[in-house]
């Protein structure tokens, strides 16, 4: 299989294109439950990199009290605020299914706490008779490989699923173990893309990006990456291209690792390697996007 190295030229062509007579509708609606109590700062990173990517809204699910946090420095955001992930009932999971099956692009996951209630609604949500995609991050992933059965819950998958593990957490959904992976970390991620018909970003150095016909590998981004939040800003970004996209789903989830990898590249121009922080990305990608845009 042909691997195309995504850069400059191919992230100018694959940049959603805004109409001139576009308005909030035009641009889709982003929808994600993210964060909790312990993990709140991925409810705000993830957020703001929603914000910074184009869609048109951004609505979010979470605790009450990461609600009120991320209100006080996002007005622009629908918030429904909800009892935390472990304590989450039908009632409360079929919701979470309402919006997202009206949401042009769905994330689950980003510091949502590993708890069974959040494998639940994953398989729920991932079960949505929709066209509308799914990104699977962080703890989603986690939750349904130690709660669920991961090889039922994605071949059962009615609508398109993205997963963005880095390599550990493809370890766990994938029963691979790490040395394995390493060794042909391409090879592996197509195999796996192409068994379950889904998306697979697996992250790391040379983030693989394929859905087992067609791969990109990221030559941008480093070790100025390498701290906890930088996953939630490059979901929330994917999430909010392609919800506002109509281009194909392995071209945009490239696009958006180019320009997370590429926001990180820029920032250790200046803080170096050391001292980027994920806090520092969603302005820096919405600076990236504004360099590569025709």
């Amino acid at each position: 299989m042909n691997h195309i190295e995504i850069n400059e030229t191919i992230a100018k062509a694959l940049l959603p294109k805004r109409e001139i007579n576009g308005h909030k509708g035009t641009f889709g609606r982003a929808f994600a439950y993210i964060g909790s109590g312990k993990y709140p700062g991925a409810a705000h990173l993830a957020t703001e990199a929603m914000l910074r990517g184009g869609c048109g809204y951004t609505e979010v699910a979470s605790e009450a009290d990461v609600i009120s946090g991320l209100l006080a420095k996002f007005p622009e955001v629908i918030y429904t605020a909800l009892p935390a992930t472990e304590a989450l009932t039908e009632r409360e999971i079929n919701l979470l299914a309402e919006k997202s099956s009206a949401a042009d692009a769905t994330l689950i996951g980003s510091g949502s706490g590993c708890t069974e209630a959040l494998a639940l609604l994953t398989i729920k949500l991932t079960a949505l008779d929709t066209n509308k995609p799914i990104i699977l991050d962080a703890d989603a992933l986690n939750a349904i490989s130690r709660y669920g059965n991961t090889d039922s819950i994605l071949h059962s998958a009615k609508r398109p699923v993205i997963l963005t593990p880095h390599e550990m957490e493809f370890s766990r959904i994938s029963k691979q173990c790490l040395d394995e992976i390493k060794a042909d970390r391409v090879k592996v991620a197509e195999d796996f893309a192409k068994k379950y018909a889904c998306t697979l970003v697996l992250k790391g150095h040379g983030t693989v990006i394929t859905n087992g016909i067609k791969t990109y590998i990221n030559p941008t981004g480093s070790t100025a990456l390498s701290k906890g939040g930088s996953g939630d800003t490059l979901a929330g970004l994917m999430t909010s291209l392609i919800a506002s996209s109509n281009m194909p789903i392995i071209d945009i989830a490239a696009l958006a690792c180019y320009i997370h990898g590429l926001a990180g590249d820029r920032l250790s121009d200046v803080f170096s390697k050391f001292g980027v922080t994920p806090s520092d990305l969603p302005k820096e990608m919405a600076k990236i996007i504004c360099s590569i845009q025709d």
